[in-house]
């Protein structure tokens, strides 16, 4: 096992690839096994507030004297489990609908979606997630319908361009010519060259994310009090920076933490991907 994954390290982009997963496993395995690994719940009053870190409380107390270090950790399934489930509803909305789109012949229905995707990604996601839970109300339920909503247009516009060159390659006009129906096209030929595309940007689309779950937390518009969630921790330990620093920088360092193993992944990725 160990000789696997030292051969694997050494190839181009792999000593990332083991690093960033490695750094991701952690954090998840640490966050979903709390309840086994700290005897505090995480909105549990256990002392005094903006207790310094000691032996008993490594990360020391919020100033209402929950344990942050079980915060930060009970934060793992909200951040990462919304996350997933903000990039891979979309992702697979958009991979079907970029699909379906290469086979369309409509001009008039063509050129009315390549609009709305055009209008949905000519703004930034961040602005539009911002306006659409201001409306819809706080809450990670609707941060997820948002995402759904508006970030499926990405998808689609991968989807598409790389369905249209599929759909030309010598391959699929062969096995038109043989007449297969356009549904074994679809699943053999066209589905497998173009999920990989969307897959590479779901995982580079996934810090943006979870950067954006944290930061409508951070803005009163994620996740509801007493929740633990990264941004909303930051947003009330800023207060008490001067005084309780670990209330914000160990929420900071999990957030950063996740963001960088999935960078991690991201870049020895494109570094095989360029070495073959």
């Amino acid at each position: 096992m160990i000789k696997q994954i030292r051969e694997y390290a050494a190839l181009p982009g792999g000593f990332g690839i083991i690093v960033g997963v490695s750094m991701f496993l952690s954090i998840s395995i640490l966050g979903f096994a709390r309840p086994l690994l700290i005897p505090y719940a995480p909105d549990e009053l256990i002392g005094d507030g903006l207790a310094a870190p000691s032996w008993d409380h490594p990360f020391g107390l919020d100033q209402l004297g929950r344990d942050v270090l079980s915060r930060t950790l009970a934060a793992v399934p909200a951040d990462i489990g919304v996350a997933f489930l903000g990039v891979s509803i979309p992702l697979f909305i958009g991979t079907v609908i970029g699909i379906l789109l290469a086979f369309a012949k409509n001009r008039v229905f063509l050129s009315l979606v390549g609009s709305i995707i055009d209008g949905i990604n000519a703004f930034p996601l961040l602005i539009i997630a911002i306006a659409m839970v201001t409306f819809l109300g706080p809450g990670l339920f609707n941060v997820v319908i948002v995402l759904a909503l508006m970030n499926w247009a990405r998808y689609a516009r991968i989807a598409r361009t790389r369905a249209t060159i599929v759909l030309r390659e010598n391959y699929v006009e062969a096995a038109r010519l043989m007449g297969y129906p356009r549904r074994r096209i679809i699943f053999k030929h066209v589905t497998p060259n173009v999920s990989s595309e969307t897959l590479a940007y779901a995982l580079s689309d996934f810090i943006l994310v979870i950067v954006i779950i944290s930061g409508l937390s951070f803005l009163g518009l994620g996740a509801r009090p007493p929740a633990a969630e990264w941004g909303s921790m930051i947003a009330d330990g800023r207060v008490f920076l001067g005084e309780a620093w670990w209330i914000t920088v160990f929420p900071g360092i999990a957030l950063c933490w996740s963001a960088i193993s999935i960078s991690l992944i991201v870049e020895g990725l494109s570094r095989r991907d360029r070495a073959n």
